[in-house]
């Protein structure tokens, strides 16, 4: 089957009809992430889908509807994906559905069409596009042609996928009605039971050994169930070391996914300690700083020195003001005392308090003047005056402290102004450097915040990171991509469990059978020159026949397994040149449980292979399965694959798709390889490829937040 011409019409960003056309060989559609590349994708994998839908069903193909063409829609319109191809001549199948909005404004589906046609001469005969799709293009080998990113390449990740290859490609199942490992579903098995019951029969007649064959019998009855048994047993263990495997493997996938996030969430808790770190270093208190730091000073330097000069005048004038109340009452108090000296007439008295009144009492209890030193008894003229004196003395202290006069200036506003102003004189300094101050305060708070938001575009790339991270995890949840190793580590100690306990299985399964065969052989050396010797050599002939056909089988399954091994080889050397490749082994296991591996030349396993020689691994043996399915069924198949090389380096990538383009088979590449860091197509690389090229991407303009306006363009660029 080769596909000629594929129609896509209002299937989600695909607004209108859309015809792209393909050739023979390599089909490239180039396009950013957004750009349409799935979509087309899932519009081939809705096509190819042949199951049959019911009413409940269709309420599904909701979502393939273009959201432009609902926007603006007055009438009934169509999503409709349509393929031309030819498989023993031209041939069309298209599948198709009606939509409209109904009367509550709702969208409504109808007359759903799954068509195709043939041609034959010049006539097109219409055929129903399942039968025809199914005939041309079997559902058995599309899960060979569409594989999504390079996790879907495996094709033994499915459990059955290898005896699916063997029965549908090889000459292998001509042997099942001869021989089949189930019970009574081939000739080979049915006669082996038959003739082996027989042999029992005749053995259990022949009274000759009864005793001896009674217990050979049950004892071999007794081997077989436990057989069975540990075959079963084996067959679960292995199902649990295999689950255990696809497990570690799927996680493996992830390990990569689980360092990088890890790493994500490791920055952005050291960027977030940061941002709080750096955001405790902004001060932008500037309201407070205004009169707390006195930054209301920077633009009053004038006022500040007619401050000082105002404080100056003050005191000035309020000294000489205290100086003349100074001087006022000096002249007050000499006029006072010559006032009394001429009251005193001819000499002038001593002061009140000379001698002290201390002494003056002292000399009336002593009755002396020890002024002049004569006696001064009591009522003599002498003693009156110093009686008379001290007395005086005691009247003027009363009249004193009851006249105390009041200070010139009742408060110290003056003075408190004058302490200011030497304060504000002894920081002049800072006042003066107030401009280098807030400068570099606000230079500091401006540096602060540039820091603040580079840490913030920081923070917010490695979120974006993170969510990419997450989208690639197919699901698997933030908390338990973070917990992967933990998960690792009991998977691989239960994988390790199992797989101990299946090569104990084994021994036992080898050892019993060795008991079951001596024991047989014992049991039939009892029917010789006996009534059952006839039916002993029948049964042999039909053990070796099942035998004969079992060995048949088994080697036309290896030289199937071999004929695949070769072939990927070849694809895996043409894929790889100038790359280390190694050589690919494909492993079968107990029932076609199979693995692909690497090895290198000393047989050395390749226990991590990267992505890249994975992928190429995985795909060599995808071209040597299409090109058995070629010589096998005489018809060949297109293999589409969305973003394959997501892991490659940008060489082995350019050298992979010259490759490919050289394959003699239809590949349909989904891939943003081709475009720059800016998005752009890369002409140098375009132009070294040799295959049919389109550029897949949105139409512009259109508005980041309303899915209507998006719509997927394409352009054949080569």
């Amino acid at each position: 089957m080769i596909i000629k011409k594929i129609i896509i019409e209002n299937f989600r960003s695909f607004y209108g009809e859309n015809i792209i056309e393909f050739n023979d060989g390599l089909n490239i559609f180039i396009g950013d992430n957004g750009d349409g590349k799935t979509t087309f994708f899932e519009a081939l994998k809705w096509l190819f889908d042949t199951a049959i839908k019911n009413k409940s069903e269709e309420n599904r193909n909701l979502d393939l509807i273009s959201e432009k063409r609902i926007s603006e829609m007055f009438e009934s319109n169509k999503v409709r994906v349509a393929m031309f191809f030819e498989h023993d001549g031209e041939k069309r199948v298209e599948k198709s559905f009606c939509f409209k909005v109904n009367n509550d404004k709702q969208i409504e589906t109808s007359d759903f069409e799954f068509k195709g046609t043939e041609n034959r001469g010049s006539e097109k005969i219409p055929i129903d596009g399942k039968v025809l799709l199914d005939d041309c293009f079997e559902m058995s080998i599309r899960k060979y042609c569409l594989f999504k990113g390079e996790d879907d390449l495996n094709i033994f990740n499915n459990f059955d996928g290898l005896n699916f290859l063997i029965e549908t490609f090889s000459n292998v199942k001509q042997f099942d009605i001869y021989y089949s490992i189930k019970d009574d579903e081939s000739f080979t098995n049915f006669a082996e039971k038959k003739s082996d019951k027989a042999f029992a029969t005749a053995m259990q007649r022949d009274g000759k050994n009864k005793t001896k064959e009674e217990t050979l019998r049950l004892g071999i009855e007794s081997l077989k169930r436990e057989l069975n048994e540990l075959k079963d047993n084996l067959k679960k263990s292995e199902k649990n070391a295999t689950d255990y495997s696809k497990k570690i493997k799927e996680f493996e996938n992830s390990r990569g996914l689980s360092e990088s996030l890890n790493d994500c969430n490791d920055r952005l808790e050291k960027l977030r300690n940061d941002k709080k770190r750096e955001e405790k270093l902004i001060d932008e208190n500037y309201s407070i700083k205004l009169l707390d730091e006195r930054w209301i000073l920077y633009h009053f330097p004038n006022i500040f020195k007619k401050f000082q000069n105002k404080i100056s005048v003050f005191s000035k004038e309020r000294r000489r003001l205290e100086k003349e109340e100074d001087i006022r009452k000096g002249k007050e108090k000499g006029k006072k005392e010559m006032i009394e000296k001429i009251k005193n007439n001819k000499s002038i008295a001593l002061p009140h308090h000379i001698p002290s009144e201390i002494i003056m009492q002292e000399m009336l209890e002593d009755e002396i003047c020890k002024v002049c030193g004569r006696d001064a008894p009591k009522g003599s003229a002498a003693y009156s005056f110093m009686q008379e004196k001290v007395n005086k003395s005691k009247e003027i202290k009363k009249k004193e402290i009851k006249k105390e006069e009041k200070d010139f200036f009742q408060n110290n506003f003056v003075k408190e102004l004058e302490k200011k102003y030497n304060q504000l004189e002894y920081e002049s300094a800072i006042v003066n450097n107030l401009k280098n101050t807030i400068s570099k305060c606000i230079e500091n708070n401006e540096n602060q915040k540039n820091k603040v938001k580079e840490i913030e575009e920081k923070i917010e790339k490695t979120e974006t990171n993170k969510k990419n991270i997450l989208s690639q995890s197919n699901n698997l949840g933030e908390k338990k991509l973070v917990n992967i190793y933990e998960n690792l580590t009991q998977w691989y100690d239960s994988k390790s469990t199992y797989e101990k306990k299946n090569d104990d299985i084994k021994k036992e399964i080898e050892k019993k059978s060795s008991e079951l065969d001596e024991l047989e052989k014992e049991y039939g050396m009892l029917s010789e020159n006996s009534t059952a010797e006839i039916p002993k050599k029948i049964h042999d002939v039909f053990a070796d026949i099942k035998k004969a056909f079992k060995n048949a089988k088994e080697k036309n399954t290896q030289d199937f397994l071999e004929e695949l091994e070769k072939q990927s080889n070849v694809y895996l050397e043409r894929i790889n040149v100038d790359h280390f490749r190694g050589i690919l082994k494909i492993i079968r296991g107990i029932g076609n449980k199979t693995k692909i591996e690497l090895q290198d030349s000393n047989n050395k396993i390749i226990t991590s292979p990267n992505q890249a020689l994975n992928t190429t691994m995985y795909m060599s043996v995808l071209f040597a399965v299409s090109d058995l399915t070629s010589l096998k069924r005489e018809n060949d198949y297109p293999l589409i694959f969305d973003a394959p090389t997501s892991s490659f380096s940008s060489k082995k990538e350019s050298d992979f798709f010259n490759i490919i383009s050289s394959i003699k088979k239809q590949c349909v590449i989904f891939t943003k390889s081709f475009l720059n860091e800016n998005g752009e197509i890369d002409n140098d690389k375009i132009e070294r490829q040799k295959c049919t090229i389109y550029r897949m991407r949105k139409k512009r303009p259109f508005d980041h937040l309303d899915l209507s306006t998006v719509q997927t363009e394409l352009k054949r660029i080569k």
